[in-house]
């Protein structure tokens, strides 16, 4: 009788292991269908010979040709100027070409002012950007903004020219 429980207990946990182990198997891939139609690689080149571009990379390479450029806002105000204008529609179209990315506007001031103006600041700057991309078609949900006021200046100098610098909005990866 212990031998016949014995070995339907050992039967039942060999069971119930080879159970676990079958349901925590991946599921192979089953083989392509053969169609006889040829799928074609992915270009690697840019045509004529040239590699391909990965436009997400470059967009967020500062001096590249592709990449977003900077915008600058005059002292203590957050009205986009003519020629942050002009940068933001050239960022546009370069944008537009990489619809999956999603963009962290980043608002930073001068270190004139408190820290809690200075990050106020550095919203109303992200903010107005965000807004004029949005007016010219890229969706708001690919936008997001973020002030950090003073905290990282582009240029660590005490004068006009240091200042001016750091009163900006930048585009970066959002991650």
């Amino acid at each position: 009788m212990i031998k016949k429980s014995f070995c339907f207990s050992l039967l039942t946990v060999v069971l119930v292991c080879l159970v676990a182990i079958g349901m925590g198997c991946k599921h192979k891939k089953s083989a392509p269908i053969e169609t006889g139609v040829e799928t074609p690689e992915p270009e690697k080149t840019g045509g004529e010979g040239q590699p391909a571009l990965d436009l997400e990379k470059l967009l967020f390479t500062p001096g590249s040709q592709y990449g977003l450029e900077t915008v600058y806002f005059d002292f203590d105000s957050a009205a986009l100027r003519p020629d942050a204008i002009a940068i933001l529609q050239k960022n546009v179209e370069k944008i537009k070409q990489v619809p999956g990315v999603i963009i962290q506007l980043a608002g930073h001031c001068d270190e004139r002012g408190t820290q809690e103006y200075n990050l106020a600041l550095g919203e109303r700057r992200a903010l107005a950007v965000r807004d004029y991309l949005i007016k010219l078609g890229i969706p708001g949900e690919r936008l997001v903004t973020i002030s950090y006021g003073e905290e990282f200046p582009a240029d660590p100098g005490h004068d006009e020219a240091a200042w001016a610098k750091n009163r900006r909005v930048e585009f970066n990866r959002a991650q």
